[in-house]
């Protein structure tokens, strides 16, 4: 079977859920069936470096200025995919403009729908951005749609009115799965300079993670725990709102915005801290308090989305909407952390498998070819 895949959300070298999601489910899927042929495809004027993706594949890259290659797609149509890529089924592990022949198989991979949801979370460039993609005609457009979570699922049919048996859940891997090494926690602490007893966030920097109300948590019981907060990750769009939350220059001592982080390190990182926190208001599925558990990091994260889903049977749930209550059992779990069992890793790997789910996507592309 000759596989086309849709790269283009790996083209800014950024390592969100999506880019994460796409490395690793090609990853798997050269791991599980090398025996197809896999063909992936961009387009981007400027030079793009892809991640390894440890197999064969055939890359296939366009430079046409984005603009107009995006702007000719959304009104014309042109060129289509499958005139420029040779395959059987084409798989879109992003939201993109997909022209193609209504004849050419389509598998769409649908991660949230957080822009429908909560349209306010998102700057003006970013609005224009999804209604130039128009996800809704590209989801009725696929011949099936694969869900991240039961949660995404049900956006997807009460949102866009996508017949539920047009739709698999699927849910995502885990990619570390061992326990870092005490040295190498210990390099990483001195990499980034960290505080000897920490709260730990990791995640992009957008108003949707609500970092100002983990802020403000913290804030009511700095005086009263031992613990820094460290926040890590990119910046992305209206990072203002975090800035506007922070406390006075002479006051945030104890508050530690340490940027971006290398892949290499983030095990580490999680294992540093004594608790992870993810209060975010929505989320299709939620890498980050997995990646904490495997690592050994007790979760508090938010019960909304796809995230009881996805760890509430492992993490202690909030409303994320409440600083008053995420202070309170930040409080709570600090002077009495709960430990994280290897029973509890166990079934984390067992039920997020990168190599099930690239077994279980081969079938969906395998059944609309």
């Amino acid at each position: 079977m000759k596989i086309a895949i849709d790269v283009r959300s790996l083209m800014e070298g950024r390592l969100s859920g999506v880019e994460q999601y796409t490395t690793q489910i090609i990853r798997a899927l050269l791991r599980v069936a090398p025996r197809h042929e896999y063909n992936l495809f961009y387009n981007s004027a400027r030079e793009v470096l892809l991640p390894d993706f440890y197999g064969d594949v055939t890359v296939k890259g366009w430079q046409y200025p984005n603009a107009f290659f995006n702007t000719l797609q959304w009104m014309a149509s042109r060129p289509r995919w499958d005139h420029l890529v040779e395959a059987d089924v084409f798989l879109a592990p992003n939201l993109s403009l997909m022209p193609l022949r209504s004849t050419t198989p389509l598998v769409v991979v649908a991660h949230d729908l957080a822009f429908e949801r909560f349209p306010e979370f998102l700057d003006a460039r970013r609005r224009a951005w999804h209604r130039m993609m128009n996800p809704r005609l590209l989801m009725k457009r696929a011949d099936a749609v694969i869900a991240v979570s039961e949660h995404t699922k049900q956006d997807l049919l009460d949102l866009y009115g996508v017949q539920g048996s047009q739709v698999r859940v699927i849910h995502s891997g885990i990619q570390h799965t061992r326990l870092p090494e005490a040295k190498e926690v210990t390099r990483v602490r001195a990499k980034y300079s960290l505080p000897e007893k920490f709260v730990l966030y990791i995640g992009t920097h957008e108003p949707r993670k609500n970092i100002p109300g983990l802020i403000r948590a913290y804030q009511a019981i700095s005086s009263q725990v031992p613990h820094h907060l460290v926040i890590a990750g990119e910046k992305g769009w209206l990072s203002n709102m975090i800035e506007a939350a922070m406390p006075s220059p002479e006051s945030r001592y104890n508050i530690h915005m340490i940027g971006f982080i290398d892949e290499l390190d983030k095990a580490a990182l999680y294992a540093a801290a004594d608790l992870f926190v993810y209060p975010s208001f929505y989320e299709g599925f939620g890498f980050p308090p997995l990646e904490a558990f495997m690592a050994g990091t007790p979760v508090i994260t938010s019960f909304n989305s796809a995230l009881p889903e996805v760890v509430g049977q492992w993490a202690t749930l909030i409303d994320p909407h409440n600083p008053a209550e995420l202070a309170a059992v930040m409080k709570e779990l600090l002077h009495h952390l709960p430990a994280v069992t290897e029973e509890t890793r166990r079934e984390i790997v067992e039920k997020y498998s990168w190599d099930k789910a690239a077994l279980s996507t081969l079938k969906v592309l395998d059944m609309v070819r």
